[in-house]
């Protein structure tokens, strides 16, 4: 993460003004006041007392002598400026504190500027407001990339902190080239008043500063991309490119020159050029001497600490930090240096990692603990890339993280502890260690109501741990939650499938599975919901048999054939169960087309003796072998039975014979039916067919379609005399037709292919040629077919 020093950007923009405020101000006492005096970092005491006090997140403290200054002086003034610019960065600093710095909170924390820049538009250090207008801009993007570094998953942070960091680079391109027409402008001007000549110089000041927030603000842009891949490559390169373009704009010597040649080195450390970011750095040393910058210093141990040379890192902080630590004087980044050095150093030195991490939350408030919380989850996502060649990589303590997770939990924060116990969860390599923690993690993300994000954690650590002891119920509770976040129905089976192939012996899968039946049949999916019924069949079959037979009588032909494959295969592994088998061969007598009985399983031998009504229709379909036992169907099988046959019928006309004299010797079955009539003409009793027809036809509740279906199977039979009653039928059909519509041409054609058919080949093309003449059809296709019935 970037390094804001005590004396950080927003406030060198403040202390460049040229006037300084008449009197100094007295640290108020109060409850929450420190007894220790404040030390000096600049030459400006009241800025000086004003950090500090937001160091010790004493707000109202910091509050009441920010607004007690502003009464003081004139709203037009520099010294009221520089107070809203404090202000600012006190309400800024309130806000990093918190879970979200939302876009509401962002417009809360720029009030006390933008108030004073809609009363006065025209303020002499009206662009210096807006520098920390961009400021707040800035800190709201690195609030979410701590949150998204904790927390990749986060997609709506990480847009956001995208889009913020875009806005924050383009504004900053404009204030740099506003404030440098402005410079332009008063240089212009003579006589020059030693008053425009300090606000020249705080302008190049401005302009210089603006530089380094771009460079800055490029290189945040790193962070949203984990170590070693090409995004975070190429955002460095993005970010080095931004570095080398101010460079080229900034003076010779000048501190913000040095700021981006420090910037500089750090990009380069982030697209892991370690020689490169060495051999830079000590270039940068002969102006900016490691004694005299911690931050220079940190960074100086920083390289060694990525170049794997960790003893030399080591010995420069003990150095530093010895005898006590906590004593040590103030720098977030050598305190966040030290961090990371304790978490690659062996295991005691390791666990002393938690412990300095509460060090760093007490030294720089709520801000510095998640910028140590980012390097702890940093180091134990990447740890074994630091190892020296040779060695056994180090490992830091995924339960240092989960500590502080749960601390987070004690005190009222779930959705930080959630984070964190989701990191822990994510690095921990014990599979039964790394359940627990995402069921930690999940919980937490719960009871702060995010139902979405507990699911993703616990199916992320399940799917990566599968054999952890309640890996399937981690699962399968992901798969529950994410029902309550309302995601889609394509999301939530997916993860129910994966529920039943990960786990497919445990309880979870057989209460996935069964879930997951009813949403297909829910969705009418009924070969989907098969599949899945049968894959959990073990022991009980019949619900996966039910619903194959469902799936079978609500598709048509064409479904029909395309659900085979998928019900052999669903029933493939299963077949070695004489049960499975006998109810398999069961659902092929009534179902399977003819083509699709030859790989049946075998009937089991013990069971052979006995033969069943279902059985020996089955070898009837096969061999057309008849036994008593086909007499003795009944009921529903009767009907079933009658239906199938009758397909066979009709797809293979050598069986036509030995099927309708079958069925017709059975009980009525759909005696008054088209079907009865269709088996009549089969059996070549075409008189009695046609009565049966006329039988149908003259009953009151008749359907309308029955003509059409009436001369439908009797132009169908092999029979001629059939063929020629047919015909009949077909006009009759017409007769009740608007003439000249499409089914009207349709009858009239199927008449006239019939006419053909039995050798009548002058009367069909004569009757073609009359309705060519007299009612041609507007159909293309249709005029086709009579333009070749005509021939």
């Amino acid at each position: 993460m970037i390094t804001m020093p005590a004396s950080c950007a927003r406030f060198l923009i403040a202390i460049v003004f040229t006037l300084f405020l008449p009197c100094g101000l007295v640290l108020a006492q109060s409850s929450a006041a420190q007894p220790t005096a404040v030390g000096r970092t600049s030459n400006d005491r009241d800025a000086d007392l004003i950090a500090e006090l937001i160091r010790r997140t004493e707000f109202d403290v910091a509050e009441n002598l920010i607004l007690r200054g502003l009464e003081s002086t004139s709203p037009m003034s520099d010294a009221y400026a520089r107070w809203t610019l404090w202000y600012c960065e006190l309400e800024t600093a309130q806000r990093r504190t918190r879970e979200d710095f939302s876009d509401q909170e962002i417009l809360a924390a720029q009030k006390p500027i933008r108030e004073l820049l809609d009363s006065y538009p025209e303020h002499p250090r009206a662009l210096f407001l807006q520098s920390q207008l961009i400021g707040v801009e800035t800190a709201a993007a690195e609030h979410d990339l701590l949150a998204v570094m904790i927390h990749p998953a986060d997609e709506q942070r990480t847009e956001r902190a995208l889009r913020r960091l875009t806005a924050a680079a383009s504004v900053l391109e404009t204030l740099a080239t506003t404030t440098f027409e402005a410079k332009t402008r008063l240089d212009s001007r003579s006589p020059t008043t030693p008053e425009a000549a300090a606000m020249g110089s705080d302008l190049a000041r401005l302009a210089q500063q603006t530089q380094v927030d771009l460079v800055r603000v490029k290189l945040m842009g790193t962070e949203l991309f984990p170590r070693g891949s090409d995004d975070r490559l190429a955002a460095s390169t993005a970010a080095l490119q931004a570095a080398d373009e101010a460079l080229t704009q900034l003076p010779s010597e000048c501190q913000a020159r040095n700021e981006v040649e420090r910037l500089r080195v750090i990009t380069l450390l982030r697209s892991e050029d370690f020689d490169r970011a060495r051999r830079e750095f000590n270039q940068l040393v002969s102006e900016v001497p490691v004694a005299s910058d911690l931050r220079m210093r940190a960074l100086d141990i920083l390289i060694d600490l990525r170049s794997d040379r960790h003893d030399e890192a080591f010995r420069k902080l003990d150095a530093f930090y010895q005898p006590s630590p906590s004593q040590a004087p103030l720098s977030i980044d050598m305190d966040l240096v030290r961090l990371e050095s304790l978490l690659l150093r062996d295991a005691d030195d390791r666990n002393q990692g938690g412990d300095w991490m509460e060090m760093i939350g007490k030294r720089h408030g709520a801000y510095g603990r998640r910028r140590a919380e980012t390097i702890a989850i940093d180091v134990l996502r990447s740890a074994p890339s630091h190892a020296s060649s040779g060695e056994s990589p180090l490992r830091m303590d995924p339960g240092i993280v989960a500590a502080q997770g749960r601390q987070y939990l004690r005190d009222g924060n779930p959705v930080r502890a959630a984070q964190l116990l989701a990191s822990a969860a994510m690095a921990e390599s014990t599979p039964d260690r790394a359940i627990k923690r995402s069921l930690e993690s999940a919980a937490a993300f719960v009871a702060a109501k995010q139902p979405s994000d507990a699911a993703d954690i616990l199916s992320g650590v399940a799917t990566l741990k599968p054999s952890g002891s309640g890996a399937a119920a981690a699962h399968l509770q992901a798969a529950i939650l994410k029902s309550q976040a309302k995601v889609s129905a394509t999301e939530l089976e997916a993860m129910l499938q994966t529920t039943i192939t990960t786990w497919p012996d445990s309880e979870q899968a057989n209460q996935a599975g069964n879930w997951l039946v009813k949403l297909y049949t829910a969705q009418q999916r009924r070969v989907d919901a098969a599949e899945v019924a049968t894959t959990l069949g073990v022991n009980d079959f019949e619900t996966a048999f039910e619903l194959w037979e469902d799936a079978f009588q609500s598709s048509d032909e064409a479904a029909r054939i395309e659900m085979m494959p998928r019900l052999k295969h669903a029933f493939a592994k299963s077949m070695d169960e004489p049960s499975v088998a006998e109810r398999y061969r069961h659902l092929a007598t009534y179902f399977f087309d003819r083509v699709d009985l030859d790989d049946l399983p075998p009937i089991d031998p013990s069971a052979a003796a006995t033969v069943s009504p279902s059985e020996a229709l089955l070898r009837f379909r096969i061999s057309g072998a008849t036994a008593a036992e086909l007499q003795k169907l009944a009921g529903d099988k009767l009907e079933m039975a009658a239906a199938r046959l009758m397909k066979d019928g009709r797809q293979d006309t050598t069986l036509r014979i030995p099927i309708a004299t079958l069925i017709e010797s059975w009980p009525p079955v759909s005696a008054n039916s088209l079907e009865h009539a269709e088996r009549l003409v089969w059996l070549g009793r075409i008189k009695e067919a046609t009565t049966a027809i006329n039988a149908l036809a003259g009953e009151p509740d008749a359907p309308r379609d029955l003509v059409r279906q009436a001369a439908s199977l009797l132009s169908r039979s092999d029979n001629d005399a059939a063929k020629r009653i047919s015909i009949e039928w077909w006009d009759r059909w017409a007769a009740g037709l608007p003439v000249g519509s499409d089914d009207w041409h349709r009858a009239k054609l199927e008449s006239i292919t019939t006419l053909k058919q039995l050798g009548d080949v002058q009367q069909a093309q004569q009757r073609a040629r009359y309705i060519l003449l007299t009612n041609p059809p507007k159909d293309n296709a249709l005029r086709d077919q009579y333009s070749s019935l005509q021939r």
